[in-house]
């Protein structure tokens, strides 16, 4: 009996020791989850407040800001490229609506270390299309066929306070862009490659994009709108300067933690 006993008792503590080394097994992949923040000056951005001031020394406020993100990829520390958007999935953040603010496509990514990720700010010229989107809100993000169609890659809408101090609108667009009515049509959409330092044995799936809104009026174009105007949605240089700028404006975060087992 005390014999059969201690058998059972090595068969359990054997299948024990096997779930946790097939749940060890079990970790090869994760879901990428992306969360967007936006902050000014290290700060969470608070929207219809004038107290922000530029490098060139205009007073600001930001009201709407709407952009999309495409095209995320992550990139080993052995140099592989994995994609997470495979289904061509197109993101719509929208700071009004906070079910944007999260995204996690259907994409896995393999447990592993990681140097970098990237995505486009926008959406490539491929996909940039007319008729893309038929719902709200994206479809509401609308570029007019004569300045060659799609959609914005960004509105962002406030207001500053002119030289003559007087309050103005700007609304700080990016989309196609024509010069002279030439029927010649720039693109604007631009990647972004951010550093990252995941080793290998960290199970790491939730980064945090962050938009620091301030740096869109730093480098390496100062931005003026006293000299620029709030409009530029016909000024292609301007989205040239903007998007040049864009390029410096994001930041990412990731939450790791060391594998153990998986349940």
């Amino acid at each position: 009996m005390k014999k059969n006993l201690f058998r059972s008792a090595l068969a359990i503590v054997c299948l024990s020791l096997l779930f946790v080394s097939c749940g060890k097994e079990r970790i090869k992949s994760v879901r990428p989850q992306f969360v967007f923040k936006h902050t000014v000056n290290g700060y969470e951005l608070q929207k219809g407040v004038m107290n922000y001031t530029n490098y060139a020394g205009n007073l600001y406020q930001v009201d709407e800001l709407q952009y999309f993100i495409s095209e995320i990829t992550l990139r080993t520390n052995d140099g592989q490229v994995i994609p997470i958007t495979t289904d061509n999935a197109i993101h719509y953040v929208d700071l009004d609506i906070p079910s944007t603010l999260e995204w996690a496509p259907a994409d896995r990514a393999p447990v592993t270390g990681y140097s970098s990720i990237s995505f486009v700010f926008g959406i490539n010229e491929a996909k940039n299309k007319t008729g893309l989107f038929v719902n709200p809100p994206e479809r509401d993000m609308f570029w007019p066929d004569m300045m060659g169609g799609g959609y914005h890659l960004m509105k962002m809408n406030g207001n500053w306070l002119s030289a003559s101090d007087t309050i103005k609108p700007f609304n700080f667009h990016l989309g196609i862009g024509m010069i002279d009515d030439a029927n010649i049509f720039y693109q604007n959409y631009f990647t972004v490659t951010l550093p990252l330092n995941i080793q290998a044995g960290t199970l790491s799936n939730v980064y945090t994009i962050n938009m620091n809104i301030e740096k869109w009026f730093e480098a390496p174009n100062l931005w003026d709108w006293n000299a620029i105007g709030g409009q530029i949605m016909q000024n292609q240089d301007a989205m040239h300067k903007a998007a040049e700028n864009g390029m410096n404006v994001f930041s990412v975060k990731h939450e790791g933690k060391d594998i153990v087992y998986h349940d």
